[in-house]
């Protein structure tokens, strides 16, 4: 209605890192107020705009390293304080329903960002109401549903390196962790183009020197072409090599998806 697509979205929680003061992500809202359609108990917390309490209405659930979920456009969350490697549709399109994150105060002018002047004038807060998927927000197995854990993909083993399947679930966008042992050589193969982050160690990806953690050599983009010839990835430090990759739509065929709790 405001010319934006959707924003599909996903987490993962990288190794190595302090997960902060707070990590846990809540999700969705109790499952009674979608079976019930009590969409209006979140209503006061957008009227009166002082607090975080409209969390009591969601679940929290716990962040942990090298997890992640899958987040589906139009469900409720308040991420944690986990450093996280999110991948989500071309698109910012949101509305900020929590009035307080932390000590930071939010402008209300969040909540009605990607809302028409004309619906906010008519409907005022109820309006967003209107685009909260209340299917998912009130799945009593979201975390069934939408836990992603890294999956081991089995045809990718080579000697001394694997990959994981780190953001699936969906045809959005994809991804995959690459760990190459120290010493090692690995041939990535793919099927369309890509970009990498270089998360740990440091080495070659085809004759370009990367580093982890070093802002001007840890990211690279892997043309079409390149990436189904095939690039050699070399370790060439003490340490594993841990190597992101994003792939967008219509670049994997064979994304796992998660088989359905409760239908």
């Amino acid at each position: 209605m405001v010319g934006c697509n959707s924003k599909e979205e996903a987490y993962y929680f990288p190794e190595d890192v302090d997960m902060g003061r707070a990590p846990e992500t809540y999700f969705g809202v109790h499952p009674y107020i979608a079976r019930e359609k009590k969409y209006e108990v979140l209503l006061p917390h957008l009227y009166d705009w002082k607090d975080d309490a409209i969390l009591q209405h969601s679940r929290a659930f716990k962040q942990l390293p090298g997890d992640g979920f899958h987040v589906p456009a139009g469900t409720l969350h308040a991420p944690g304080s986990a450093l996280t490697i999110e991948l989500q549709e071309d698109s910012d399109v949101f509305a900020m329903l929590q009035a307080r994150v932390g000590a930071v105060k939010i402008s209300k002018d969040l909540l009605f960002k990607d809302i028409r002047p004309e619906d906010r004038e008519a409907y005022g807060e109820k309006i967003i109401l209107e685009i909260v998927d209340w299917n998912i927000n009130g799945d009593p197995f979201f975390y069934e549903n939408r836990h992603t854990p890294p999956r081991l993909i089995e045809e990718s083993k080579q000697a001394g390196a694997e990959e994981y399947w780190i953001f699936y679930n969906t045809l959005k966008f994809s991804g995959k962790r690459l760990i190459v042992k120290p010493g090692r050589v690995y041939n990535s193969v793919e099927p369309g183009a890509h970009n990498v982050l270089v998360w740990r160690g440091k080495g070659l990806i085809g004759n370009v020197s990367v580093e982890g953690e070093n802002p001007e050599k840890d990211e690279l983009f892997i043309s079409a072409d390149r990436s189904r010839e095939g690039v050699e990835v070399r370790n060439t430090h003490r340490r594993d090599m841990i190597i992101y990759k994003f792939f967008g739509p219509d670049i994997q065929s064979d994304i796992p998806m998660l088989e359905l709790y409760g239908d």
